[in-house]
């Protein structure tokens, strides 16, 4: 599964828990690669996302955007680190919620993860 090809529809491979449990709340099949080039590549850079697994986006950030609230319910988030200067390409792991809570995360993520953390309680 490491040879992932663009025109692979990665929402029908088989694969084991819990990244099969995560998949359940992907929508569209572009969600669903995004989780599993995270869940195979942690720490892969942004441009690597378009340029070596042929996910091409303006914008994966609106995938994740959509697609965290989901996975914050589950314990799970995407979530981004600067890999160097600011100009340069970020890192992206697919990370349990309470590992994501002791790093440097963006403060908009920290509050989406309390909200739907919270929301999720509720239910």
């Amino acid at each position: 599964m490491s040879n992932i090809k663009p025109n692979l529809d990665t929402c029908k491979v088989s694969i084991d828990y819990p990244l099969s449990q995560l998949m359940r709340v992907a929508r569209t099949p572009k969600e669903c690669r995004i989780l599993m080039l995270l869940w195979e590549h942690q720490g892969i850079l942004t441009h690597e996302i378009g340029d070596k697994f042929g996910c091409k986006s303006n914008n994966h950030h609106n995938v994740t955007q959509g697609l965290n609230p989901r996975l914050i319910r589950m314990g799970w988030v995407i979530s981004k680190y600067r890999a160097g200067q600011p100009s340069e390409s970020w890192r992206w792991y697919l990370e349990p919620v309470h590992v994501a809570l002791q790093k440097p995360i963006r403060k908009d993520l920290r509050r989406t993860i309390h909200k739907h953390m919270e929301s999720a309680n509720d239910e």
